[in-house]
């Protein structure tokens, strides 16, 4: 696919997911928060330099998978599930032996309506590959300091942590 058929492809992915928050059964404030965070997250997905902050460890090798939303699934899901509430959005996981897409792969599941949200289901999409929601498991949260998690969140000054810490106190 080319680079005018990967930009095009990107920006209908990038419809077709805010489109899914319309049948989610969210309220109105949950809505507005979902559709400003998936816009911004699949905004920052474009920009080579956010890959590199993120990516960029001692042990990596390649910072740019070829296509936008690549490699941002888990850092990105985690931090959605995170800002809209964990009680009402947990992380999933299909192994890369459990699919056709030869690589693990997060995504969230809204417990309320029971709908799969994926925000980067296209990075596998553009290649062909159906992903089986189903047949994926709940995976666990993790954050520590220095992970691409909390890179990324903080790339836009969220405070997981902090968001984690209120909610468990009701707030």
């Amino acid at each position: 696919m080319g680079e005018i058929d990967k930009k095009s492809f990107y920006e209908s992915a990038t419809q077709n997911i805010l489109s899914q928050l319309n049948n989610m059964g969210l309220t109105s404030e949950d809505k507005r928060k979902a559709v400003f965070y998936t816009k911004l997250f699949r905004e920052a997905f474009k920009y080579d330099e956010i890959k590199k902050h993120i990516f960029i460890t001692p042990e990596s090798k390649i910072w740019d998978l070829k296509y936008d939303s690549a490699g941002f699934c888990r850092v990105a899901s985690i931090t959605l599930a995170i800002i809209m509430g964990v009680k009402d959005w947990k992380l999933m996981c299909i192994g890369e032996n459990d699919w056709d897409g030869k690589a693990s792969h997060h995504y969230l599941k809204h417990i309320p309506s029971g709908k799969f949200f994926d925000i980067t289901y296209d990075q596998f999409a553009f290649e062909g590959h159906q992903i089986p929601y189903d047949a994926g498991h709940e995976a666990i949260v993790g954050l520590s300091p220095n992970d691409m998690t909390m890179k990324f969140a903080n790339t836009f000054d969220i405070d997981l942590l902090k968001i984690l810490k209120n909610e468990s106190k009701g707030k």
